[in-house]
């Protein structure tokens, strides 16, 4: 019987036993205790309904496949260096969506890890930065990643090569499925309870590295059948390489009390992140949508298409590849690395390490020599020397090598002082038997020296000319798009 069809046979009884009471004087009782044991029947049931607990942790186990859908719309403003002391606002408006399909590999087993394999059925955005205007695209030979979270926070990799900057940010958004849970407490709750959220998973979450205040906390709304609805909300502060950011949340969250998962997560992010040495600062208003539902099989990742790939991060799978837009050499880095500008005749890079500027290196593809003859060492020294007389530079020690590939490699390594500060630099010349030639310098503190361990090789020995477009090629390269007809 339903609990309100019981209600009301209470009452009807109750009812009619007043109804004889009153005809029966001779037998008349106080009608008080009718009333008492009504309210105590009622106020018995709600107690009950307010003291029942839900529990809403997540039970995904490894192996599990799931369907995961996110929309992102950010609008606002980019924070840019405008002169000392001065910034300007650049308007910002960005939608992307990115769709997968995701096998656990771990759940938090006993030392912390989370890991799943994801296919990339759709991964894109339109980014409008003022007037410009890019829509980039996941390159479709990168469509396997690898996520893991642990202690040391959440890596993104795909096993299948060496991502671009603009493949790894294009994935790398806000709501990680493998840190949804983390919005969830970690005991059952009555409705109306409230529980502080897990800092490490919320920081995944929200892409931040790591989170010094918080006040986000979670209620869970009365459930409605098998679904459960949470509301999530405050402030918290934290950093992401280093920069400072505060981030406002307010969110709403479905769980599905039979499976135990996060079926659902809409939020709002108000942010502001300070300016780096890498990247601008930014106010944005970011909303996400992120829908997730269960698969049963997924071709894509089955044991057979993940038989040999590795799927445990390591040092050389988080490696980054750089192609600039306008020059015609192709490199490998780490994440430290970030392109300042990119023109035909310079590239230039930022190394950052947690918020600190480590190092900067120039690369510049120089004329083409003739075939089979090389700068020798000795020339290329009194050459950086040469470049160093206004800094008291001196040679610290000078290289000469050969690459797997062929290319004959250059290496002086110089100190000196600018401005009263101790500098280190390092100098390549790179040329091939065609002719080919480049030039890499590093400039960086005395004291940074340690914090950079030779981060200048992993560049250099991943170091390749590529082929020049021929004038037909480049021709058709610079022409304007054709007008499309009316």
């Amino acid at each position: 019987m339903r609990i309100d069809a019981f209600r009301q046979s209470i009452v009807d009884g109750i009812r009619a036993e007043l109804s004889t009471k009153f005809r029966r004087r001779s037998e008349r009782r106080p009608i008080a205790w009718s009333l008492v044991a009504l309210s105590a029947l009622f106020c018995s049931s709600a107690n009950g309904d307010s003291e029942r607990t839900y529990d809403i942790t997540s039970d995904l186990k490894p192996g599990s496949l799931q369907q995961v859908q996110a929309i992102v719309e950010v609008r606002g403003d980019l924070l840019v260096e405008a002169g000392q002391n001065e910034r300007q606002k650049v308007p910002l408006v960005v939608s992307g969506k990115v769709a997968y399909e995701e096998r656990l590999l771990a759940v938090a087993d006993n030392d912390g890890v989370r890991r799943s394999v994801r296919h990339y059925t759709d991964a894109g955005a339109e980014i409008k930065v003022g007037q410009g205007l890019i829509t980039p695209r996941l390159n479709a030979e990168r469509r396997i990643f690898v996520a893991q979270i642990d202690a040391g926070g959440a890596t993104l990799f795909s096993p299948l090569g060496p991502l671009t900057r603009d493949d790894l940010e294009l994935v790398e958004i806000q709501g990680n499925s493998l840190a949804v849970s983390g919005l969830l407490p970690d005991r059952p709750v009555r409705a109306g309870e409230r529980w502080e959220l897990n800092r490490e998973l919320l920081a995944i979450l929200v892409g931040l590295e790591t989170i010094t205040r918080s006040d986000v906390h979670g209620t869970l709304e009365p459930p409605d059948g098998s679904t459960a609805v949470l509301t999530i909300q405050g402030t918290l502060e934290g950093a992401a390489e280093g920069v400072a950011s505060t981030i406002e949340i307010k969110a709403k969250v479905n769980f599905d009390l039979t499976r135990r998962v996060v079926t659902w997560l809409a939020a709002n992010f108000r942010e502001r992140r300070e300016i780096s040495h890498g990247e601008p600062g930014f106010e944005v208003i970011a909303r996400l949508r992120l829908a997730i539902t269960p698969q049963t099989e997924s071709e894509a990742l089955s044991d057979r298409a993940l038989r040999d790939l590795p799927l445990t991060a390591t040092a050389g799978s988080t490696l980054l590849q750089l192609t600039p837009q306008k020059g015609f050499f192709r490199l490998i880095h780490d994440r430290r690395w970030r392109v300042m500008l990119d023109r035909h005749d310079l590239c230039v890079l930022r190394c950052v390490d947690r918020g600190d500027l480590i190092a900067q290196c120039n690369v510049s593809e120089l004329a083409e020599a003739e075939p089979g003859k090389r700068l020798a060492l000795e020339g290329f020294q009194a050459e950086v020397l040469d470049s160093l007389t206004s800094s008291a530079g001196q040679i610290a020690e000078a290289s000469q090598s050969t690459s797997d590939d062929g290319l004959r490699i250059l290496r002086v390594q110089a100190t000196g002082i600018t401005s009263e500060v101790p500098i280190v630099w390092v100098f390549y010349h790179i040329s091939n038997d065609q002719g080919r030639q480049a030039a890499l310098s590093f400039t960086l503190g005395a004291d940074a020296v340690e914090r950079f361990a030779e981060g200048d090789r992993t560049l250099v020995d991943s170091f390749e000319f590529i082929p020049r477009p021929t004038p037909q090629e480049a021709k058709r390269l610079d022409s304007p798009p054709p007008t499309p007809r009316s």
